[in-house]
């Protein structure tokens, strides 16, 4: 066999071997984003209820309205054309923010988003989510270990939720 063939068939075998330890790690469920890049809260996720998503993230705690933390829905803040793709603004002066929740309350799943922060994220963040329809949305920001709440009431045109 020539040198230029055998090259080939080493790289052939060796991209096999490779593809095939892939695909066996994978179907065995080591490679779930959820397992490796991060705590996947679950039960957050999966509540059904507001009130239920914030116990599981946040257990038993007493959470405060307060005019501290500024949020945006839409555009303008209260109306979204498609629910599919709603953006959201969340804005602070509060030092040591440490998470941020946003939940919609007629959500099939309120809890659209938990994000833990570290002390070298600023405020504002924006995003994006989804709305099935006209709905309550609610920031809770848990800073300096006390949770800050505020909400919005967002009109959609075409629900974003199956």
């Amino acid at each position: 066999m020539s040198e230029h063939t055998d090259k080939q068939r080493r790289t052939v075998l060796k991209g096999v071997i490779s593809a095939s330890t892939l695909a066996l790690v994978a179907t065995s469920g080591l490679l779930l984003p959820q397992r490796v890049l991060a705590h996947w809260p679950t039960d957050a996720f999966k509540a059904e209820t507001v009130e239920d998503a914030l116990l599981a993230l946040l257990g038993q705690a007493e959470i405060v309205d307060d005019s501290l933390v500024q949020f945006k829905v839409g555009s303008p803040p209260s109306y979204a054309v498609n629910g599919a793709s709603v953006p959201i603004e969340v804005e602070s002066t509060l030092k040591d923010i440490e998470r941020v929740l946003i939940l919609v309350d007629k959500n099939p799943n309120p809890l659209a988003m938990s994000l833990d922060f570290t002390s070298a994220v600023r405020l504002p963040f924006k995003s994006m989510i989804k709305i099935k329809e006209d709905a309550l949305v609610i920031a809770v920001v848990r800073a300096g270990g006390k949770l800050y709440k505020t909400s919005r009431m967002v009109e959609i045109d075409i629900g974003g939720c199956a």
